[in-house]
């Protein structure tokens, strides 16, 4: 029996470019079995867009679940609800502004058949602009996702890159059902939703990625999440930011691989994590006082296993 499969879809003042990705999610073969949309209260067409596609879904033998929640509740929680509501054995997370490949599930659904550890699985993406216009780099090109990184992945070594790295976007993901027992309720602060699920199945699993672009990946100015953008704090206080943000994902990650069961070495890993960022964290004012600790990040490896190296190291001994 194929793997039955959902789709987790949320929206927000989406009208824009909703038509084109519900579109795309028909043309799937085999079309989805269920396909969740939870929507955070907009104000623009997109409801009367979402109500005329039920029934184009519906006649065509998929079972829709679309919701309107009683207030906003940002993406964090509107994710948390649309996949508490799937059923399916692989569920696929899905944006309001891209446009999916024909072939996404069926290529998708296929690696989870043939690997039963699989737990997610993740796919480079055409980038277009607001548009539809091709852009010059594909998505892992722009994360600097290459060779190096698609081996390791391929050869079961996902979660040090993820421990490194954000590198797996939600647009291009799909789990199996179970990870949502050791993943749910999603963080509501810190851990994006995507970063968050990857990295709760490379705990437990397997996680791989394919080099075909599955989807086109949508880049404008209204993107809620993306590949970066302007940010008014000065350097120096978005890194500080950005470590004590670490830091929290990191004792959040330890408290739950705790409460499941994991490896030795994965919980070392965990851990010894959460030590690197508690340490970068907390550096003194005073560059000659820092000057040990970095030292002993470095001899450790943690400098290279979790961050970018010398480079991180000699920009924690010199920044302000």
């Amino acid at each position: 029996m194929p793997l039955t499969t959902s789709i987790a879809m949320c929206t927000y003042n989406g009208e824009r470019f909703l038509q084109a990705q519900l579109d795309s999610l028909l043309t799937q073969r085999p079309l989805p079995d269920q396909i969740v949309i939870r929507d955070d209260v907009s104000s623009d067409g997109t409801g009367e867009i979402l109500a005329a596609f039920v029934p184009k879904a519906e006649a065509l033998g998929i079972v829709v679940d679309l919701q309107v929640n009683e207030r906003n509740v940002g993406y964090r929680r509107n994710f948390d609800g649309a996949l508490r509501a799937c059923t399916g054995e692989v569920i696929f997370l899905c944006d309001q502004d891209d446009v999916w490949h024909a072939d996404k599930l069926s290529r998708m659904c296929a690696e989870f058949e043939a690997r039963p550890r699989l737990l997610a699985l993740h796919s480079d993406a055409r980038l277009i602009d607001g548009e539809g216009r091709s852009l010059p780099k594909s998505l892992f090109e722009s994360l600097g996702i290459g060779s190096h990184e698609l081996r390791m992945m391929h050869r079961g070594d996902a979660l040090g890159l993820l421990l490194k790295r954000k590198m797996v976007t939600g647009a291009a993901m799909a789990i199996r059902r179970r990870v949502l027992g050791d993943a749910l309720p999603l963080p509501a602060t810190e851990w994006v939703h995507d970063a968050w699920l990857v990295t709760l199945s490379a705990l437990t699993g397997q996680v791989d990625s394919l080099r075909e672009s599955l989807v086109d990946y949508r880049l404008h100015g209204g993107n809620q999440l993306g590949l970066g953008g302007n940010d008014p704090l000065p350097r120096s206080a978005r890194r500080k930011l950005q470590l004590q943000s670490e830091l929290k994902q990191s004792e959040m990650l330890v408290e739950r691989a705790q409460a499941l069961v994991v490896p030795r070495s994965v919980m070392a890993l965990v851990t010894s994590r959460r030590g690197h960022f508690g340490v970068r964290a907390g550096l003194p004012a005073s560059r000659v006082r820092r000057l040990p600790q970095v030292l002993g990040e470095m001899a450790t490896g943690n400098y290279f296993r979790f961050g970018r190296g010398l480079l991180s190291a000699a920009i924690d001994l010199i920044r302000s």
